[in-house]
Order: C-alpha cells, then structure tokens, then sequence
C-alpha cells in the first residue's frame, strides 16, 4: 500500500459506516482523536518517528476511536498552524523529520482533517527529543529494543562499532607482543611519526585502541591475546583490503 494518498484516505472514511477506525490502521496508516494542537502535535512526533523508522505512513487527526459511522467517528480538528506543525516535527525529532502536514475537506465535524505524513528516513533510527525510539509493526508502534536499536546505527553508520568499548576487556588482556608489532609496522611505513614517541598506552590512545580509559573493539581485534580473542570474540577476523580507486583493489588479504 505505502503511505496513503488523499483518494486512500477518504475510501478508507467511507468504510466508518461499517468499520471503527482501530480496524482501518495498518502498517501506513493510524487514525488520531484530536485532543488540542499542542497534546496532538506531541502524538505526531511520536508516530513520525515510529513510521520513519519503518517503511513511512500517515497520520490522520480527528477522527474518534472505537465508533461506527462517518457522522459519529469524524469529528475534525481546529486551532492548529501548519507551518507550527511543521517546524514542530522538525524541532522535536533526532535526526530532525521533513514531514508533510496539511489539511483534507470533509463534510463532517468541523470539516477538516489534519494528515501528517512522514517518509521513511534515510538516517535510522529515529527518535524524539525526549529521548523516545519507536518502530512501525502492523498496525502498532513499538518500542525499538537495544539490540535493534544498536544494528540500526551500525548498520547506518550512525554508531562506530570498532570504537566502542569491548566488554569486559582490560589493558592487561591486550598482548605487548601485538603492541610492539604494530610499533614497528609504523616505524617502517612512517618513520617520523610522533606516536613513535609515545609510550604503549599512549600509542593505544592514538591508534584508537583505547577510548576514554577503555580498550574498544577494535583495540581488542587488532592487539588482544589469542586467549582472550577465542573467548571474547570467537569469530573474529582482520580484513584489509585497499582500494586504489572506486572499482579497483590493489591489496585483499
């Protein structure tokens, strides 16, 4: 179906006579009572995150929940700005949401429908300021768990996988073998570098082994010890592959 157009939305307002308006929702749709401009405008961030974060959707205010029939189910929404709405959205979403708000003419209530329509984003995941991740599935909005919520960002780039603490891993389990290694691999490649000056934990900070006092995942793939690395991260594998240019690759081992 994808993110319902007006011609959708008004054939799914025909189908109130027989329909309330929890049965029409699905995975693009939700339909909204409007409770004021300001309680409605904090719905709608919430719901545009939720389908940004899944395939896209609209939002649809005042129509009433849980009634049969255009007449008792329509009710309208009023005292509303768009260009407020708009810029609401945007101020009130990380990253910021690009919505579509506009008005849809109905004869029924105060004659007017709000329909906030949000794309599916190109920087998941999405949440609001206050901190709120949700995620479109079926006709619900759930909470997005953190293992979901990690592959997003991985996945998007959003969060620096290697640059993250390894857990439970300390400076003693990496190996002064691997340190000394990687020591003598940029003395040959760059003889004048000032990391050379350095002692080990230092160097580890400037390689990006160690982060704020902790050794990341990638301090644990390059220096840890093979015990430590066959207990930790079993799988684990160093790829290097360098590129001379978009289409050609120079080095993969």
């Amino acid at each position: 179906m994808g993110i319902p157009t007006n011609e959708t939305i008004f054939r799914l307002l025909d189908r109130l006579a027989f329909c309330t308006a929890d049965e029409l929702e699905s995975e693009w749709v939700e339909f909204k009572p409007w409770d004021g401009a300001k309680e409605s405008l904090r719905v709608a961030v919430e719901y545009a995150v939720c389908f940004a974060n899944a395939g896209g959707g609209a939002i649809i205010f005042g129509v009433a929940d849980r009634t049969r029939g255009r007449d008792a189910t329509i009710r309208g929404a009023q005292g509303y700005d768009l260009d407020t709405w708009r810029r609401g959205i945007f101020q009130a979403t990380r990253p910021n949401l690009r919505v579509e708000v506009e008005e849809l003419a109905v004869p029924e209530g105060t004659g007017t429908l709000l329909v906030v329509r949000a794309p599916r984003g190109d920087q998941p995941p999405y949440g609001t300021s206050e901190g709120l991740f949700k995620v479109r599935v079926g006709a619900n909005c759930m909470p997005m768990d953190a293992e979901s919520f990690t592959k997003t960002r991985v996945a998007t780039g959003t969060l620096d996988w290697s640059g993250e603490p390894a857990n439970r891993i300390e400076l003693a389990d990496l190996d002064p073998v691997e340190i000394a290694r990687a020591r003598n691999v940029l003395r040959r490649s760059n003889p004048t570098s000032e990391l050379l000056q350095l002692d080990d934990q230092a160097l580890l900070v400037g390689l990006g082994a160690i982060r704020g006092g902790l050794v990341t995942n990638a301090g644990l793939l390059l220096f840890g010890r093979e015990d430590v690395l066959a207990a930790a991260c079993p799988q684990n594998q160093v790829h290097y592959v360098f590129q001379i240019s978009d289409t050609a690759v120079a080095r993969n081992d």
